[in-house]
């Protein structure tokens, strides 16, 4: 991948809704060789979609959290549970935003999820305590989220 093609996605990652215009003039390309790579970047799955930022403080979930869940390695009667199918399962909860795997000595997955309330989330993490293979939660209340602006990549 190039320099121009990283600046892209760089750009794209922070403000998706940009014009092949307004990229053009950002990076100082043609915006016809703009348009041609972001197509191309989108045939070979590097670009998936495209979302919205949202001021969450402005919706009925104001409430974000950072639960860090810690997978049991066997369940009793149950045997070993796959991550893949817990995480499945937990993809179809409405209050959860995204959940990340990671390799940290505490915890599995890290899920971002969104409520109306204090009391919401701490429902919805004694849900989550019921559901087969998972051991252990701990949650963080997100104080502030900030956007990073566009960097300036090139000039």
């Amino acid at each position: 991948m190039d320099k121009k093609n990283e600046a892209i996605l760089r750009i794209l990652s922070r403000k998706a809704g940009l014009t092949s215009r307004t990229l053009s003039k950002m990076l100082k390309i043609p915006m016809s060789t703009v348009h041609r790579r972001i197509k191309k970047l989108e045939q070979e799955g590097v670009i998936e979609g495209y979302t919205a930022l949202i001021n969450f403080e402005k919706t009925p979930w104001p409430i974000g959290a950072l639960l860090m869940v810690n997978l049991a390695e066997v369940v009793p009667g149950k045997g070993h549970i796959p991550k893949k199918d817990i995480v499945e399962s937990l993809s179809h909860l409405k209050e959860i935003e995204e959940i990340i795997e990671v390799q940290a000595a505490d915890f599995d997955l890290i899920i971002k999820a969104r409520f109306k309330s204090l009391k919401e989330q701490s429902n919805f993490v004694e849900d989550l305590r019921c559901i087969v293979g998972i051991e252990e939660i701990s949650s963080a209340i997100i104080i502030e989220e900030n956007v990073l602006p566009v960097p300036k990549i090139f000039g």
